[in-house]
Parts: structure tokens; sequence; C-alpha cells
């Protein structure tokens, strides 16, 4: 990937007031974990034909910011023809504040807009907002603090020659079921009134089943057996391999036991709550669940 020229330091006055971005590609501009879309576009659910980002971000005023190339690879479509240009443009504002949006767009939670995306599209979203956290995040060397610079597929330190990768964290998340019911956790970070299956990051020393274990046990205080595997999902929350399972039920009191989650409970195919939206992996395991279509 190549990064293009960044922003003064904060503290520095700055240069140029507007980003410079190759008209040929889209771009994504982010604050935080927000994006900036067209309202048009978002009231369309997606549809709407005009593109979802501005042309031009003013950034007057501010001192603190990363422009990438971010490349597409395998974060575009398998289903769809490869983009006429194989990278996107991702702008990051990193100060606390961000610029009012211009005319007709506001800054939306990536989490909420992906409710209005294609799967190609939030694949694409996600793999930029990802790509442009790994270079917030490690703007320094971690061993020796000097500043990092790109090295092909690395971020690397010209002081000491540690090399930084884009970093993946392995999660599993999981439906348990038994067979008639399903087991739905409802964490804090939720919408009001939706429950979600279980989930949680794989452990140093630990395989994919033993995760699958220990985190149920953790969170629900249940144990489980026959687990089969479903699918996988990138998800870029903040930089997750989430790995989905079904597993059966095999005795316990489904209660919240560690505090991560407000409510455990058993729903039938004809009485589920509100549930995540059809670009999770989630709503996947819990749709196939309710067809009836296990592995």
């Amino acid at each position: 990937m190549r990064e293009l020229p960044a922003l003064p330091g904060r503290g520095s006055p700055p240069t140029r007031p507007r980003v410079s971005i190759d008209r040929t590609g889209p771009r994504w501009v982010f604050h935080g974990r927000r994006v900036l879309l067209a309202r048009a576009w978002l009231a369309d659910g997606g549809g709407h034909r005009t593109d979802p980002r501005p042309r031009e971000l003013p950034l007057s005023g501010r001192d603190d910011s990363i422009d990438m190339l971010v490349p597409m690879g395998s974060a575009a479509s398998v289903d769809a023809p490869r983009p006429a240009v194989p990278h996107d443009v991702a702008h990051s504002i990193l100060d606390t504040d961000a610029p009012p949006p211009p005319d007709g767009f506001e800054w939306v939670d990536l989490r909420v807009a992906a409710s209005a995306m294609s799967d190609a599209l939030f694949r694409r979203a996600g793999w930029a907002w990802q790509f442009l956290e790994w270079r917030r995040t490690h703007r320094y060397c971690g061993v020796c603090g000097s500043p990092t610079t790109h090295r092909s597929e690395a971020l690397g330190c010209d002081d000491c020659d540690h090399l930084s990768f884009p970093r993946l964290s392995p999660a599993v998340i999981v439906l348990v079921h038994d067979g008639d019911r399903a087991l739905l956790g409802r964490g804090r970070h939720l919408p009001e009134g939706m429950y979600s299956t279980l989930a949680g990051f794989v452990e140093p020393g630990e395989s994919l089943e033993q995760a699958v274990h220990r985190e149920i046990r953790e969170e629900a205080d249940i144990e489980v057996g026959d687990l089969r595997y479903y699918s996988s999902q990138p998800w870029p929350f903040p930089h997750s391999l989430m790995v989905g399972f079904f597993a059966r039920y095999a005795g316990g009191n489904a209660r919240p036991a560690d505090g991560e989650l407000d409510d455990v409970a058993w729903f039938t195919r004809d009485d589920l709550p509100r549930i995540p939206g059809r670009v999770s992996i989630a709503r996947s395991l819990i749709d196939t669940w309710a067809g009836g279509e296990l592995p």
C-alpha cells in the first residue's frame, strides 16, 4: 500500500487546506469510527446512485490526519467484478473534534452505516477503516519509539528494523441451540431490545473449539457439545476475524455469568427478538438455524 503525504504533526501550522485525492477511485473519510456519508444515499438504503462519499472535505485548521491508498485485494467482493481502480483512498481525521459535514452529508457510525450498505461495500469500508486504525496506532515503533514508515505491507522502524503488520484478532461467534430453541444474549453495546449470538476473542494457546467452550461457560454458565463450523467473516470492530459455529446445549441453567451480558434467554423460531442486521455473521447464524439448515 502507499501512504499519501501526511498533514503536519499536531501543533504545526497546516500547509494545505484540503485533502488531495486521486479522483479515479472511491474514497472514505473517517473521524474515529464515524464515516462521512450522503444523507440521500442513507435514506435510500444504500441504493442511491450518487457516490456516498463527498468530493472534497474542507480541512482548514486541521493539523492531525492520515491519508492512505488502501489496496482492495480480497476486500472486494468475490462475487462481483474486481473494481477498475484496485485501491480506495481513505482519510482519517485524528483531531478530537470532527469538522462540520458538507451540506447533504453526515457523520455516521460505521456499525450503523453497515445496515445501509451491501456486503461488498461494507467489506471495503471496513477494510479501509482497519488500515487507518493500524496506521494510527502504529505511528511509532513499539520497541524503540522511533517514527514508522511503510515497507511493502508492513510498517517498519528505520532505527531498529522492527516490523509491524496489520493486526488480526480471531474470535469465535456461536449460536447455541437445543434443536427447538436458540440461546441469545443481550450486551450493553447492542441497540435497545436487540439480542445476538454469543462471541468472544480467542486467547493465547487456545484452539477455536476450546475458545467456544470457555466463552459459553463464562458468559452463560452452560456446557455445549456437537460443535459444527459454519463460516467466517472479517469484522472491523476493531480488527476481528469472526469464526462462526453452531453448538448444541449440553447442560446447565443459562444466566449472565461474568457481567459481560445483561441478559441471556432462550427463543423459539416463531418468537425471535430484534436481531442484528443481515451484514453480520450473527444474523446469518440465526437465519440458518431458524430455517432448519444446520450443517
